[in-house]
């Protein structure tokens, strides 16, 4: 457990420079647009963020699981990542453009700026983190990490030149440079990642064994992200921009105090796949203080953030002065998300994504239903139970199945 505890402190303290990253970046954001536009862009973004995990097919979670057998196989496994990836970002690109007009309004969200949003993260994002997942299967967790914040950390500078220009002009001006930003950032990952893994950039077909296991990691992925965005996504058309904006911003405060599981998750996927492949008594204590500190953390963020909440008007400006009377409903999530996201981890590791998709489905559906439903009745708050409702059912049916497939 030594080691893994010393890669979680590292992959925390990365972690740690996301969500203050993160909490820079609301700030700003949030000080630069008006509820009603950072309502549009959430949701576009949320979109973006989402379709952003097909393109290279699950294969990341490909390569944990081939290194896991033998360690070597990242390199190859990249041979038909990147050019996968390339094809299916750009098709995706223009799905995008179509569907991203459905969700926003037109009036305030232009195309281009859509463009600059879908490219950014279709393009250029899906090859950040597939670079991520190769140094992470290299077992240099706290290094994927920086990767993935890099671009993160470059984007927040991008915020501070929209602050000179015209009110009108902020929004498309953030998307351009956002994009800017991100290439850099793929530049530079890219050359970080050369020094510890040997990238063969000759393409080769992916086998149907390699396709078909990666299309299960995709679409867990896919599903696993949408209880998380799907609720932003559809909040512009459920209680208008102005209340998805001030939504959002609570629901993204929230999110980010659950980021230290995600740090001990990412720290210990590489074991749990070797005991996906040798099963012993260390692999199952391990599991079960996952459990045990997702949920200690998942309360401890919940009672934190309820304190806290009436800070949040003097942080995020007088315009989004009623995230204060949302925060403390919304942190009640915190413990099952952190039970959610945890259980599907260790179902992935342990060989099991079909059953991740299961009962995540399940859960996308009934946070769909009750988005519909609920808001008609309560406003912002039917958008808050709702994604109580789907994050608790989640859990406790994700933390059954590990139960049973780790018994």
């Amino acid at each position: 457990m030594g080691q893994l505890a010393r890669q979680s402190l590292q992959t925390s303290a990365l972690l740690a420079l996301r969500v203050a990253t993160q909490t820079a970046m609301l700030i700003l954001l949030t000080r630069l647009l008006p509820p009603t536009i950072y309502g549009n862009l959430t949701a576009a973004m949320a979109l973006a963020v989402v379709m952003g995990l097909l393109p290279s097919l699950g294969s990341g979670y490909v390569m944990l699981s081939a290194t896991a057998r033998k360690g070597d196989a990242a390199s190859d496994i990249w041979r038909y990542a990147w050019p996968l990836t390339l094809l299916l970002g750009c098709a995706l690109l223009l799905v995008y453009l179509l569907c991203g007009g459905l969700i926003t309004d037109r009036g305030l969200l232009s195309l281009n700026t859509l463009w600059w949003i879908g490219a950014t993260e279709l393009l250029i994002t899906p090859f950040i983190t597939l670079l991520s997942f190769t140094l992470q299967a290299s077992e240099r967790v706290p290094l994927s990490q920086f990767v993935q914040w890099l671009p993160l950390g470059l984007r927040l500078l991008a915020i501070a030149p929209c602050f000179a220009v015209d009110d009108e002009d902020r929004l498309a001006t953030y998307a351009i440079l956002q994009f800017a930003t991100s290439v850099v950032s793929l530049v530079i990952s890219y050359h970080l990642t050369r020094r510890y893994v040997r990238l063969h950039w000759d393409p080769r077909i992916a086998t149907a064994d390699e396709l078909k296991t990666g299309a299960s990691y995709a679409a867990m992925q896919l599903v696993a992200a949408n209880p998380t965005e799907l609720d932003k996504a559809i909040a512009v058309r459920a209680v208008g921009a102005h209340d998805a904006g001030i939504y959002a911003a609570t629901s993204r405060i929230m999110g980010a105090m659950v980021t230290p599981v995600i740090a001990l998750l990412l720290s210990a996927q590489p074991r749990l796949f070797r005991h996906a492949h040798k099963p012993d008594k260390q692999g199952k204590r391990l599991i079960g203080l996952i459990a045990l500190l997702a949920f200690g953390w998942g309360i401890f963020s919940s009672v934190a953030l309820a304190v806290c909440s009436p800070l949040l008007p003097v942080i995020l400006g007088p315009t989004y002065a009623a995230t204060a009377r949302l925060l403390p409903w919304v942190a009640i999530t915190a413990p099952f998300l952190a039970l959610r996201l945890s259980a599907g981890t260790v179902l992935v590791a342990l060989g099991h994504p079909r059953e991740r998709i299961a009962f995540e489905i399940a859960g996308v559906l009934l946070l769909a239903s009750g988005m519909v439903v609920l808001p008609h009745f309560l406003g912002v708050g039917g958008l808050i139970a709702a994604v109580i409702m789907a994050e608790a059912v989640m859990a406790a049916s994700g933390w059954w199945l590990v139960r049973k497939h780790n018994a």
